[in-house]
């Protein structure tokens, strides 16, 4: 699950900024090359361990499973070396979901509400990261996907592939060469439209898994 769908679900369980922002900051993480932040704000926290509780649930669904293993065996049959195609998949099967969820009006809501809410003066000195570097990323990420502005359904497959390769370009057994990206972008015009029929019961049904995990024993 990638960060906006992080959002999308984490909205349906609690609409406050600093919750949805916790849901994303494991992603975030990633993305500037951190582990995830510390923190004492409750509702941050709480947010980071619904992510992790969300992932740990979409990884094991038969949708993202499905749409994992067709993407590899495309993008395998195309020479994609099996290493760079299991990254391509897993991350490109995310990307698309996100794009396929860009009409969901109450997530679009809390994923920017949540970044604005991060800015360093506000909920993001409640975010203890590692280093000045660190902190550093994350504003200049927070920045550019506020620039970006709301997530779009019709992300070009040249996009796509683009994203895929400056993730993975600093892994050299993931990495994605040229005709790899190629490829990348060959797959996401042919699956793209499978993986967004999929989208909204995929978060139905994992809202409805959540919600049990969230009741008291």
């Amino acid at each position: 699950m990638n960060f906006f769908g992080h959002a999308v679900l984490a909205v349906r369980h609690c609409a406050d900024p600093a919750f949805v922002l916790g849901a994303m900051l494991p992603d975030f993480a990633t993305m500037i090359r951190a582990r995830p932040p510390l923190t004492e704000h409750a509702a941050i926290d709480l947010g980071m361990r619904f992510h992790w509780r969300t992932d740990d649930a979409f990884h094991r669904s038969g949708a993202f499973g499905n749409h994992t293993h067709e993407a590899v065996t495309w993008l395998s049959a195309r020479g994609v070396r099996s290493g760079s195609a299991l990254a391509a998949a897993h991350v490109g099967v995310e990307i698309l979901l996100d794009a396929a969820l860009a009409h969901d009006a109450p997530g679009q809501q809390a994923y920017l509400a949540a970044l604005n809410g991060a800015a360093p003066g506000e909920l993001g000195r409640h975010v203890a990261w590692a280093s000045d570097e660190q902190i550093m990323r994350f504003d200049r990420l927070r920045e550019r996907l506020l620039e970006r502005g709301p997530i779009v359904s019709d992300i070009a497959p040249e996009v796509v592939a683009e994203r895929l390769r400056r993730a993975l370009a600093d892994r050299p057994r993931l990495a994605l060469d040229a005709a790899a990206e190629l490829a990348v972008r060959d797959w996401v015009s042919v699956a793209r439209a499978q993986i967004s029929d999929c989208a909204v019961p995929l978060i139905e049904e994992l809202t409805t898994q959540l919600a049990v995990l969230a009741r008291p024993n």
